[in-house]
């Protein structure tokens, strides 16, 4: 329920979407959790709060009205929570164990519909677009066939690039966690492909190569082989999406370089970052387009945090892209992909959306890390107990 029904809107609270996707996470949070991780909560929720605060002394504002202000200010401390408990030592051990399944069925299941969705949308079909209806998250996604004759697939979700996320989140857990790995990249390149999310293709590309790169398998000539004939597939409609990047009013512009300019004057600025809730209307000023309209979001995790964090924020961007190259190189001399996989894809996910407050995507998130530490805490107790055995047999040889 925490995926395939994740963006399945019950309603609102005040003008926030309530969706089944946070109560099945929460509930799922708090099943799964051994402890509360106190040290981490203090830490993630002092970065959310003395920052903001400081803010607001010494310019005090609530541009956006003191509901934004307050309806921003709680997503990130709620985010603050979910992200205290990626502490490994919070997991129970065998939490991976029982979750496999579930992950397995619904990647398996948002492929299928990506799929169908390509399928029929070229052939003119809306139906197996917008499966929840009046209830689909925020708004209804409109493939635009009537300009696109092979539409971008978005699955269960509110636009393409987030059920890239989702794809890309559910295969790296498998892939992470050494079960069903082939199903898991065979799924999750053809999920990238329906969805064509550029930034969901290369990201999963990166998370392919540190694989391959720290591989030690049987299967690394294969794997290689096999992303090479996905590039082939998908460089062609990737360069058109590149070759777009510094042009006004392309989603690539909006999402990387229009932004720039909010981030230097806040900076220079608002060294702290702006107050909660006013990220829409600052936007708003400096007319960006996107597409045909001006746009008023931000679809850039990194450029979120500089917004509201200022220099800390740049600091602490700089600090995940650090730790994640540290668990790459990690992995070459292990050979436990793991911990590198899941760090190079959550980092790289933050380039996906802006709404990285959202306890949906910090959700999904949080269930990668959950699962990849559980698993590494089964298997590191199993070569324990194969180190325990040896010795006593070896003890039992000795005696004899």
């Amino acid at each position: 329920m925490l995926i395939i029904f994740q963006h399945f809107q019950l309603g609102e609270l005040g003008t926030y979407p309530i969706t089944i996707g946070l109560f099945a996470g929460v509930v799922l949070l708090a099943v799964s959790s051994r402890r509360i991780s106190m040290g981490a909560l203090l830490v993630t929720t002092s970065i959310v709060c003395i920052p903001n605060a400081l803010v607001q002394i010494v310019s005090p504002s609530l541009r956006g009205g003191s509901s934004t202000f307050f309806g921003t200010f709680s997503l990130f401390v709620l985010a603050a929570f979910i992200v205290a408990q990626y502490d490994p030592s919070t997991v129970r051990a065998r939490f991976a164990h029982g979750a496999m399944r579930g992950i397995l069925f619904s990647l398996s299941v948002v492929v299928l519909i990506s799929v169908l969705q390509v399928a029929t949308g070229s052939r003119g079909s809306l139906a197996w677009f917008n499966l929840f209806g009046e209830h689909q998250y925020l708004y209804e996604y409109n493939p635009h066939l009537e300009f696109n004759p092979i539409p971008r697939a978005a699955a269960f979700y509110l636009e393409p690039s987030y059920a890239a996320f989702i794809v890309g989140s559910l295969a790296v857990m498998l892939i992470a966690a050494r079960r069903h790995v082939k199903t898991a990249w065979i799924l999750g390149t053809v999920g990238m492909l329906t969805i064509r999310s550029a930034t969901g293709l290369l990201v999963f590309a990166l998370v392919a190569m540190v694989a391959l790169l720290a591989s030690r398998s049987k299967w690394r000539l294969p794997a290689i082989v096999g992303l090479v004939l996905a590039a082939a597939v998908a460089v062609p409609y990737l360069s058109g999406r590149l070759d777009s990047t510094f042009t006004t009013g392309s989603s690539a512009y909006y999402r990387l370089i229009g932004p720039l300019q909010i981030l230097r004057d806040t900076l220079n600025h608002y060294p702290l970052g702006h107050p909660f809730g006013s990220l829409r209307d600052t936007v708003a000023d400096y007319g960006i387009l996107n597409g045909a309209a001006t746009g008023d979001s931000l679809d850039n995790g990194f450029y979120v945090f500089v917004f509201y964090f200022g220099w800390i924020g740049l600091v602490g961007t700089a600090a995940l892209i650090a730790w994640a190259l540290r668990r790459t190189l990690q992995a070459q001399r292990t050979g436990r992909t793991g911990a590198a996989l899941a760090a190079v894809w959550s980092v790289g996910s933050l380039l996906f959306s802006g709404g990285v407050m959202l306890p949906e995507f910090v959700l999904t998130l949080w269930l990668l890390f959950a699962v990849v530490h559980s698993s590494a805490a089964a298997e590191s107790l199993k070569d324990q107990v194969g180190k325990h055995d040896a010795n006593l047999d070896r003890h039992y040889n000795l005696q004899r």
